[in-house]
């Protein structure tokens, strides 16, 4: 995917099926070690799956037009994250776990798959998000001490792998995407 861009990212693509047998949402990540922390899935108000949804649902389709006018950097650099659900899910690869998908303009069609992993307890803009609709938030990197205490905002050092099952658990950030990669 980033081949030959310049200051590519190293990462991972994982996939989440959709539930119904629709095509998968992909998703690229630097930060594989927090799979386990996903709680939904976010895609750009581009994105295929965006699109096919408000053919059939008037908000979604409202959604994306009133974001169609917004420039990228208005998008990402918005302090208020909007977005709404696209009344699908998918399918969460390790768990099983039915994650909602959410459309939402702090996501760009153009840059990647056009599609997160929302993981809020490691991500500023997936934890503003998860707090403005009321979205868990899971917990699954620690300071390197072990402390694993509640939330006020995204923990996004590198730090040991918790609540992430007995493969990674207590393994450095580095160590536990090695594994899950």
């Amino acid at each position: 995917m980033q081949r030959s861009w310049i200051g590519r990212s190293e990462g991972a693509e994982i996939a989440f099926a959709t539930e119904g047998g629709g095509e998968d949402v992909r998703v690229f990540t630097t930060r594989a070690d927090t799979l386990m922390g996903a709680t939904y899935v976010v895609v750009a108000p581009e994105h295929p799956l965006a699109r096919r949804v408000g053919e059939s649902d008037s908000a979604v389709a409202k959604y994306i037009a009133e974001t169609a006018s917004k420039s990228d950097l208005d998008r990402t650099s918005a302090k208020a994250k909007s977005g709404v659900p696209a009344g699908e899910s998918v399918v969460h690869p390790l768990t099983g776990e039915r994650l909602p998908v959410w459309v939402a303009d702090y996501v760009i069609g153009s840059y990647g798959t056009g599609a997160v992993m929302a993981v809020p307890a490691h991500d500023e803009r997936d934890f503003d998000f998860a707090a403005a609709h009321g979205l868990p938030v899971k917990r699954v990197v620690a300071e390197p001490d072990g402390a694993a205490e509640v939330l006020e905002e995204a923990f996004t050092e590198h730090g040991v792998a918790v609540n992430s099952g007995p493969l990674v658990d207590g393994l450095a950030t580095a160590e536990a995407k090695a594994k899950v990669v």
